[in-house]
């Protein structure tokens, strides 16, 4: 989806149990859910990059952090 950033949302300890009532609120704040991570407190997924602020301010979120993406591939000349 065009203009869409991939994130992680960090849940506060006071809500980790109520992990899946922070994921609908953000999902009600345009955030496409991916996955749960109820034992680490985790909801990954996606966003437009214009609702970040948005979803900094639901309850229960501690952090929202930008998917990194590291690139593995060789630069160079290939061995011989």
């Amino acid at each position: 989806m065009p203009g869409m950033v991939g994130i992680s949302v960090t849940v506060d300890a006071d809500h980790v149990e109520d992990i899946d009532v922070v994921g609908v609120a953000l999902a009600e704040e345009g955030m496409r859910v991916d996955l749960v991570h109820r034992t680490i407190g985790i909801i990954s997924g996606s966003v437009p990059a214009g609702r970040l602020a948005a979803l900094e301010a639901v309850p229960g979120v501690l952090a929202v952090e930008l998917e990194q993406h590291v690139d593995i591939r060789r630069s160079g000349p290939e061995p011989w």
